[in-house]
């Protein structure tokens, strides 16, 4: 015992795994997220400072969801060792492993699956209800009410209306087009309003209108022999957004994750 003292190598070897066991012991666990409550407050006061809103509930627990996503891959990228290759932020990792999880590639698809595609997706290639219209405006509510009287009693459109900045005519316009340019809620004021016909007068955010619908489309699936090379680049994005989202959730299987209690 006298000379234990005397042994290097045995004492080297002991203090080895005596720091081993105390890093095992006080270190956390690599494949373990903590969502602190100051992460939570982080990331409410960044969405109010660019939103101008307090974050609801909802909306937290979103943002706390998309944040773990980003700290799996974070944290993914640097167990692959992606930071050595390039020394740019946080954001630039989880940018590389996205493309990684990204990169496969897709092979061409037959026709017929490029077809069920288009069909399990038809909303997105469907035009909607459109309008062709002819617009007279009027500051005052009572002028476009004594104008359409004229022209019920056989006077000419052409002789009436105000200048303003809009165009005396629009042609296909959708509820979304109409809204964007009379104000919102101006598309719902044309429902049931019948075509070749002065009807009004209607209020925007400018002022008052008589609007002639000239012709209604309805809503109507493009064909797809038309837009199948649109078809095709949704379908290509789609596959590459389904390949990340499972090599996500593969790698969240293999996390802890923990959130700490308000």
């Amino acid at each position: 015992m006298r000379g234990i003292h005397k042994q290097p190598l045995l004492w080297f070897c002991l203090i080895g795994c005596f720091l081993f066991a105390a890093d095992s012991l006080l270190s956390v666990s690599r494949n373990e997220i903590y969502v602190s409550t100051a992460i939570r407050e982080r990331l409410g006061l960044l969405w109010e400072t660019q939103t101008g809103t307090t974050a609801s509930a909802n909306e937290l627990d979103s943002l706390v969801k998309n944040w773990i996503e980003e700290e799996v891959l974070f944290q993914e990228a640097l167990r692959l060792g992606l930071d050595q290759e390039d020394s740019i932020v946080r954001r630039r990792l989880i940018q590389k492993l996205n493309f990684i999880a990204e990169s496969e590639p897709v092979a061409a698809p037959e026709t017929a699956i490029l077809e069920d595609f288009y069909t399990s997706n038809l909303q997105a290639y469907t035009l909607p209800r459109r309008y062709s219209l002819r617009q007279l405006y009027f500051q005052a509510k009572p002028d476009a009410d004594n104008a359409l009287a004229s022209i019920d009693a056989g006077k000419n459109a052409a002789g009436f209306g105000e200048p303003s900045m809009l165009n005396s005519s629009y042609a296909y316009r959708s509820a979304l087009d109409v809204n964007a340019t009379f104000g919102t809620g101006f598309a719902d004021l044309l429902q049931g309003f019948p075509a070749n016909s002065w009807q009004g007068p209607l209020k925007s955010s400018f002022g008052y209108h008589l609007v002639f619908i000239t012709d209604i489309y309805e809503q109507e699936a493009t064909p797809f022999r038309a837009i199948s090379d649109q078809v095709l680049k949704d379908y290509r994005q789609y596959k590459q957004a389904t390949a990340r989202q499972s090599y996500l959730d593969e790698l969240l299987l293999d996390y802890e994750i923990l959130v700490e209690e308000k």
